[in-house]
């Protein structure tokens, strides 16, 4: 056989029939289609054609069709693929080789598929794995991934460390430039903030939030980057920066911690925002600042905190004692089972720097008080022995570090310690519960944000006794007085609401189960008198009226855009009437009530803004997480297509900035003496991939605009049905019967020329 022609498939002994024990394939071994034996050796596969004119094409082959047919039957069981590599036959002469391997297809059953081998994709798999699993570059060439690999997948050829990395930056900006893409349909609201590595250099993450057309919400790490220092200044023109990088031009809001340096960091962006005709705020970037109220929420608690901090290190002294050795375990269990309790869980010590993990603690240690008790009361040599230690002292972040103090451990804790603890951990479980709804970041939570805010401040004002039940007691000072800090600094931060961004009232307004009167009926709840509540909610409805003006001529090319009738333009079309003898005074009388019903109030209800909050409300029986705002949303949405444009924006504001936060706790991770070599882009990179790679997939908006390409296509559609249809109605006719009914298909008449 000459060089250079098709190879020939060998049928696999199961596929064909037939076996050749000299020459089957291993059914280990990946299957392959190999070089032909040279012609002295090759045997005729059957009887009609001989096995080297299976597959195999001569110049005078591709020049007759029916010579160049594939005969042999082995045809029948295999298929031709086009990847192929060099390869060498026994002879040293060089083919083209396709390789295969086996793999369980799942949508078929598990079905054992035979899958084409890939230098490429498996390459691209592996920079996957490294960046998900946040792996070092150097994983490829530890030994026990190459034994791994030798074995599981011979033919994958393992990179060496440069080669992945490579790679790895090759799908870091292709993955970019396909994002940029997708982000320029859509308005984003971003959230930011910065952080110091072990390494003490500063960082800034930047997270974009957006609602895509499917209404499934996305969250997309766009930078990791290293900043120079956190004054405002610095912080403004790197946002900047990082915008025009990604050719962002539409935001919303962004969403930052409130440290006065990013205050006036989105002061100076909004200011160049507003002078640049690159980017396209929301009424001037009025509402573009969203405080973070889980940072605020901490600064909250943490004041109360000082107040109750002897009763809390009382207890955390007895669970540090419980969890800090077996002995120790043992005689709590034993002071359990005296007092009857179930031993369902136990007791968990706190990180004193997070609070929300002290109300854990707390709400741990409260279950068990009755064998603490116990254990003091039986005198346990144990327990009180360890109270006479000399208290341990803790740094900002938490850590022991060594104490020159000679003072004693605080604790066993007292009744009132007891009492105190009750009290707090009921707060705070309301506290908590704003901080976890308030830091999810892939569903929407500014729809919930205002009725948190009034929880927190009716909470904090249930601390305050009335001066009839009060007793004068430590206990009731001393929550009294932890009520007045929380109190001051919610007023600092909050207000009466007017220091709340008025987009997160639009979210309220924006829940079909509560719209503009739930939060009219909030004010009245709060004591307000009815001018400040008329006052209040005729401005929260003047904000969505701006909003819609302004989202009204993006949508569907502007045809729900606001007609404002004018004087002029009426008397003009009265006069023209007037000269218009055809018309007459019907003409006139006709134009005279357009201008009456345009000036009065049964025409505001055609208005789009009215029908969506004067329609009636959605009720849901069991909790709240039960509604699904984006669903109501897209099943409701074409019956208001402006106010779905501006719900899908908003809905995407985020009020924490937990979700970059989120980052930092990778990001710490990967920013560590381990990884100390890499350089900042590499670094902004892992980051960013993986929050790619985990994400969903995106809903692409369709371009719908008009062309004449599209009015030709309709057009050619119409005539083409049409064409068809006339030939059907001009067949002969004759009698019909009912073709005979098949499962699953509906009987059809046939025609019988």
């Amino acid at each position: 056989m000459a060089r250079g022609k098709k190879p020939v498939a060998r049928p696999h002994p199961t596929a064909s029939g037939l076996e050749d024990s000299s020459t089957a394939t291993s059914p280990s071994a990946p299957l392959q289609i190999e070089a032909p034996a040279t012609s002295s050796q090759q045997a005729p596969v059957n009887d009609e054609a001989p096995a080297t004119q299976a597959g195999s094409a001569t110049p005078s082959d591709s020049a007759n069709p029916v010579s160049s047919a594939k005969r042999s039957f082995v045809w029948e069981h295999f298929k031709e693929y086009d990847k192929i590599e060099k390869g060498k036959d026994a002879e040293g002469n060089e083919i083209d080789i396709v390789k295969k391997r086996a793999h369980c297809d799942k949508s078929q059953g598990n079905k054992l598929t035979a899958v084409a081998y890939d230098q490429d994709d498996y390459l691209e798999a592996c920079v996957e794995m490294i960046v998900i699993d946040e792996l070092p570059f150097t994983f490829v060439e530890k030994k026990g991934f190459n034994r791994f690999c030798t074995r599981v997948c011979p033919l994958f050829k393992v990179p060496s460390r440069r080669k992945l990395v490579t790679n790895f930056l090759r799908m870091y900006d292709a993955q970019k430039k396909e994002l940029i893409k997708i982000l320029k349909a859509y308005r984003v609201c971003l959230t930011t903030d910065t952080w110091t590595s072990v390494q003490n250099i500063n960082y800034m993450v930047l997270t974009a939030h957006f609602v895509d057309v499917d209404w499934k919400m996305h969250k997309r790490v766009i930078n990791f980057c290293v900043i120079q220092n956190h004054q405002g200044a610095t912080i403004g023109r790197l946002i900047e920066s990082c915008l025009l990088q990604w050719e962002i031009e539409r935001v919303l809001t962004i969403t930052v911690d409130n440290a006065s340096a990013n205050k006036s960091s989105l002061e100076w962006l909004i200011s160049k925002m507003n002078k640049s005709e690159g980017y396209k705020p929301v009424l001037g970037g009025k509402y573009m600042h969203v405080r973070c109220t889980a940072h605020i929420t901490n600064l909250i608690v943490g004041h109360g905190l000082k107040r109750l901090q002897k009763s809390v290190l009382a207890i955390r002294n007895v669970v540090k004692y419980v969890r800090s050795s077996p002995n120790r375990l043992d005689s709590f269990r034993k002071a359990v089972e005296r007092v009857k309790l179930p031993l369902k869980g136990l007791v968990c010590l706190d990180v004193p720097t997070r609070w929300n993990s002290t109300y854990l603690m707390l709400e741990a240690a409260l279950k068990f008080k009755k064998a603490f008790v116990r254990m003091e009361e039986d005198e346990d040599q144990l327990y009180l022995g360890y109270f006479k230690e000399p208290e341990e002292e803790y740094d900002e972040e938490g850590n022991l570090i060594p104490s020159t103090n000679k003072r004693n451990r605080v604790g066993p804790p007292a009744k009132s310690d007891w009492e105190k603890a009750e009290i707090f951990v009921d707060l705070l479980r309301v506290f908590y519960d704003v901080t976890l709804r308030v830091s999810a970041s892939l569903h929407p939570t500014v729809h919930t944000t205002f009725h948190d805010v009034v929880t927190m401040e009716k909470n904090i004002n249930n601390l305050f006794l009335e001066p009839e039940i009060a007793t004068g007691s430590d206990t009731e000072k001393v929550l009294t007085d932890m009520a007045a800090n929380m109190k001051s600094r919610f007023l600092k931060y909050y207000g009466s609401f007017q220091d709340l961004n008025h987009l997160v009232i639009i979210g309220l307004v924006l829940d079909a189960r509560f719209k503009l009167r739930n939060y009219t009926h909030s004010l009245k709840e709060e004591g307000l008198d009815d001018f400040d509540v008329q006052h209040r909610t005729d401005e929260i409805k003047s904000l969505l009226m701006a909003l819609y003006d302004e989202y009204a001529p993006t949508v569907d090319g502007g045809r729900h855009m606001r007609k404002h009738p004018s004087p002029t333009s009426s008397s003009s079309t009265i006069t023209s009437s007037r000269s218009n003898p055809r018309k007459g005074v019907r003409g006139q009388m006709l134009n005279n009530w357009k201008k009456v019903v345009q000036e009065s109030d049964e025409a505001v209800m055609v208005h789009e803004v009215d029908q969506y909050l004067n329609a009636p409300l959605e009720f849901v029986d069991d909790e709240e997480e039960d509604f699904d705002i984006l669903c109501w949303w897209k099943i409701n949405g074409p019956k208001f297509p402006v106010m779905a444009a501006i719900a899908r924006d908003v809905l995407a504001i985020q009020t924490s900035t937990v979700a970059s936060e989120s980052s930092f706790s990778t990001g710490g991770r990967v920013i560590d003496a381990f990884r100390s070599s890499l350089t900042p882009k590499s670094v902004e990179g892992l980051i960013c991939m993986q929050n790619w790679l985990l994400g969903d997939d995106i809903a692409q908006v369709v371009d719908e605009e008009p062309s004449i390409e599209n009015t030709e296509f309709y057009e050619q559609a119409e005539l083409d049905y049409e064409s068809s249809a006339s030939s059907r109605n001009t067949r002969p006719s004759g009698p019909t019967i009912p073709r005979a009914k098949s499962k699953g298909k509906a009987a059809v008449p046939i025609s019988i020329d």
